[in-house]
């Protein structure tokens, strides 16, 4: 398992590759380990590993010495996320933190989560369609934090303020109850009541900047590289 170092300096390899490349800072590249450990079905790193780096990423490192030192930085944190999905293993994802206000920011790791549902549509969706009332409602709920995230929420106002209070901890039991559904086993349902889309109160377009939106600081890089890392 990466030590708390070895976290940092991961965290720093991936800050450091130009924000025109596209890729993906810790806490997104965590929510994909999660989303490609728990997929339905299997997918290879030579097919995901470029879309942590973004276009031409990897370049920005000096030597090979230091490619190799960021792909095994990465092999092995997902590795770890794997090895947490399996039992007795504990689950735990990587959020920011806001250190002005101390307010854990999710957005990214479920950024993270969707690209990795996005490389197999189809095989997620079998579980919307499943019988397992329990993984459907989950993703459901994944696809309506990302929404959240990315400032594209029809659901009531209500729900969008406790979805956003209430996302840190909810998302490590989804991924859970995913994995369960993935693994052929059970899992208790974290899905609330109250978060159903039909509600009577008006929709609500959720303010929160969205991830490759510009920083609202007017820095002209996006969010996601300026005040949503901090």
């Amino acid at each position: 398992m990466l030590t708390d170092t070895e976290i940092n300096e991961l965290d720093a390899l991936l800050l450091a590759i130009p924000e025109e490349a596209g890729g993906m800072l810790l806490p997104e590249f965590d929510g994909f380990c999660a989303g490609l450990v728990v997929s339905p079905e299997m997918i290879s790193p030579g097919e995901w590993l470029p879309l942590v780096w973004g276009q031409n990423g990897a370049s920005c490192f000096a030597t090979m010495e230091e490619v190799q030192r960021a792909s095994d930085l990465i092999m092995r944190h997902y590795n770890d996320v794997a090895q947490s999905l399996t039992p007795p293993g504990e689950y735990g994802p990587i959020y920011d933190e806001d250190r002005r206000t101390g307010e854990v920011i999710w957005e990214l790791w479920v950024t993270g989560f969707e690209q990795a549902m996005r490389l197999r549509p189809d095989s997620w969706e079998r579980i919307v369609e499943s019988d397992d009332e329990e993984a459907a409602a989950c993703v459901n709920m994944m696809i309506a934090l990302f929404n959240i995230a990315e400032g594209q929420s029809d659901l009531p106002k209500k729900s969008i303020r406790a979805l956003t209070e209430e996302a840190p901890e909810l998302i490590p039991n989804m991924v859970v109850t995913i994995n369960g559904w993935t693994k052929g086993r059970s899992a208790p349902a974290p899905f609330p009541a109250w978060a159903a889309a039909n509600r009577s109160e008006a929709p609500f377009q959720s303010a929160k900047t969205g991830r490759n939106e510009p920083c609202p600081c007017g820095s002209g890089r996006k969010y996601k590289r300026c005040c949503g890392t901090n």
